[in-house]
């Protein structure tokens, strides 16, 4: 088995430390299940996953949080988007749920709440109707960073899913890991399973981002 690199393994120490994460644990065999039991998904052989202490998180990281990190989350509706205190409902338009996930990156902290949006699109996750948004914005040292996340809401909960990295190196580098979570995501019970998706995720309980002051 390998180790986790100097980054990954301090990210896992700071998240551990707050009281937020449990263990972190080696990805072995890629098809991987929800905390809660709620979903399935592929992540990336080989990288850290840990899951949140409430269980509603699983985040992936290869070489820390700086530089790569996936999150799929599952919250209940009316605690879809924290920080903007707002819900999410099933009867949602695809549109409404992604301004409210832009909304919510906005509200995570100084350099966020000047992103820009890239892309906005509808997107298809686990045969349900959801949305995919691109955004990016500047750290404190001025380096480009960009994330990606999709989500839908059904009656049981809000799903997202997100990667967030660098766009020098990082990014291109790792987004292609994130697609393939993407197109594996199913919830328990469903059976239709999602092949592809129309495509072309602070250390703190709340979000589990980067602070973005942090220097790289």
């Amino acid at each position: 088995m390998r180790r986790m690199t100097g980054l990954a393994l301090a990210a896992a120490v700071a998240l551990l430390l707050a009281g937020c994460v449990q263990t972190p644990t080696r990805v072995d065999t890629a098809r991987s299940e929800a905390p809660d039991k709620s979903y399935t998904v592929d992540l990336p052989v080989g990288w850290i996953k840990q899951a949140t202490v409430d269980n509603r998180k699983l985040l992936v990281s290869r070489d820390g949080f700086l530089l790569n990190a996936i999150e799929v989350s599952r919250q209940p509706l009316k605690e879809a988007f924290p920080k903007t205190k707002k819900a999410a409902t099933d009867s949602m338009f695809p549109a409404e749920l992604a301004e409210l996930e832009i909304a919510e990156i906005k509200a995570e902290d100084q350099y966020t709440a000047a992103l820009n949006v890239i892309e906005n699109e509808p997107a298809e996750i686990d045969g349900h109707e959801g949305f995919r948004v691109r955004v990016s914005f500047k750290n404190a040292r001025g380096l480009e960073i960009q994330r990606v996340a999709a989500g839908f809401a059904d009656r049981a909960a809000y799903y997202r899913l997100a990667f967030q990295a660098p766009i020098l190196y990082y990014f291109d580098t790792y987004y292609p890991e994130f697609q393939k979570t993407l197109a594996s995501f199913q919830l328990a019970g469903s059976a239709r399973k999602t092949t592809s998706i129309p495509a072309q995720i602070m250390l703190s309980c709340a979000s589990v981002w980067p602070d973005h002051a942090t220097p790289e």
